[in-house]
């Protein structure tokens, strides 16, 4: 399968509100099985990252305990984000999937991540919380369109490390095409 082409599954145009309630009636078997170590690695790294940096001003122990907890919350929810991507990425209609991953999803790890830190009294919320959000959003949508594409899958239908880096390259190209293809097209037809 080639890095253009949607990936194929035994629940290819599947409705969204049908993958939606699967994911919450069988969570174990839509879920558990396809959780993202490769989307909780990079994540965590990057999320815990940033705050870390915008938590020096309080001091290194507040900045480590939040990079901590941050890097902790990041493997769960990135995980769990890249197993709700790979269910919903046959989901039909198009449109109203691409905003559930897009907002949706990011918008409920935003009020999860929000709790957390607040239990665990990190100091400066506001910085790693946009910057989470607006991560999250992208790489929610990054992944959805890869998995659409064959590549950073799980589970059954799980690729290598070795396949998803070779194929990287492209999906990452049209990934960034997607929006000026899209202009160019509506331009055109004019």
């Amino acid at each position: 399968m080639n890095s253009t082409q949607a990936a194929h599954s035994d629940d290819l145009d599947i409705a969204l509100g049908t993958a939606l309630r699967d994911i919450v009636l069988r969570p174990r078997t839509t879920l558990f099985a396809t959780w993202s170590w490769k989307a909780a690695a990079i994540s965590a790294v990057i999320r815990a990252s940033t705050f870390f940096a915008s938590n020096l001003k309080s001091g290194h122990h507040k900045a480590l305990r939040a990079m901590l907890v941050e890097a902790v919350f990041a493997i769960f929810a990135a995980g769990l984000l890249g197993a709700v991507s790979q269910r919903l990425r046959a989901a039909q209609p198009v449109w109203a999937t691409a905003l559930v991953v897009w907002l949706g999803m990011p918008s409920l790890m935003l009020l999860a991540q929000l709790g957390i830190h607040r239990a665990a009294g990190t100091p400066h919320l506001g910085t790693g919380l946009i910057v989470s959000f607006c991560f999250a959003s992208i790489s929610s949508c990054f992944s959805w369109y890869a998995m659409r594409r064959g590549v950073m899958l799980g589970g059954a239908h799980g690729t290598s490390l070795a396949h998803d880096l070779r194929t990287m390259p492209r999906v990452v190209l049209d990934f960034v095409l997607v929006g000026p293809r899209a202009l160019l097209r509506v331009l055109t037809r004019n």
